[in-house]
């Protein structure tokens, strides 16, 4: 069962008057995607939300009742390694079937520009039963604002951060109770399901993020060392 919060006690950033049309909007939103984790079953509960570094460091024990939360194509890192399939993944509308080829997840949040009628609709009557919840990259940029104060743009090469700091907002907004990151990386490029060495995008974006969420939000942890470091995230100690 979810746990049930106010608004106010969510966000730490001070929200726009509430009648302005951008805070309504944002609140119906805002209650969409709460009511969808809620159906869902993975409200209320700790995530383990896990990318795609190189090499991520792997605890030997999660919170009972862990939700575990999956970056794109992280799954294949987690599949693995012998973790759950996902109770949640993030992917992208240009998401080809082959990335994802032999990989499970309860629920999808999928990020794009545009949706079908039929997202649209789902979302005018509130229906919240589907296993997929669409995400407007406008919305997108919405939840970090309001999880993290700001998109972070004009300190990289970036206009924002990375996916995984997206999904760790989208967390953040929804109230999600205590968060370990692990398979984010500051420094290592390439990623673990592939041995292309690309070259890792959105690195000041996600520092200043992830240090945000550090100062800001003390039950967010990793395990992964060099974010301890760089960003002041606490180490996870379970």
């Amino acid at each position: 069962m979810g746990i049930e919060m106010s608004d106010a006690a969510l966000l730490p950033f001070p929200a726009p008057a509430v009648d302005s049309k951008a805070e309504l909007q944002w609140q119906r939103t805002l209650g969409f995607h709460r009511n969808w984790a809620q159906q869902r079953g993975f409200l209320g509960r700790p995530w383990f939300v896990l990318g795609s570094a190189p090499s991520p460091t792997i605890p030997d024990r999660l919170p009972e009742n862990t939700a575990y939360v999956y970056v794109k194509y992280a799954g294949h890192s987690a599949k693995r390694r012998g973790l759950p399939d996902a109770d949640l993944t993030l992917l992208l509308t240009k998401t080809e079937p082959q990335q994802i080829a032999g990989l499970k997840s309860s629920n999808t949040l999928i990020m794009g520009r545009a949706f079908p009628l039929s997202a649209k609709l789902k979302r005018l009557i509130g229906y919240s039963r589907s296993n997929q919840a669409e995400l407007y990259r406008v919305e997108r940029d919405q939840f970090i604002v309001r999880a993290l104060g700001s998109l972070f743009s004009g300190i990289g090469e970036e206009k924002r951060p990375s996916n995984g700091i997206s999904l760790l907002a989208y967390g953040l907004a929804l109230g999600v109770p205590q968060i370990i990151v692990a398979g984010m990386s500051l420094e290592s490029n390439g990623h673990d399901y592939n041995g292309v060495g690309k070259k890792r995008r959105h690195v000041a974006e996600d520092r200043a993020a992830l240090k945000e969420i550090a100062a800001t939000y003390p039950f967010v942890s990793t395990t992964e060392e060099n974010l301890n470091r760089l960003t002041g995230l606490p180490l996870y100690d379970g």
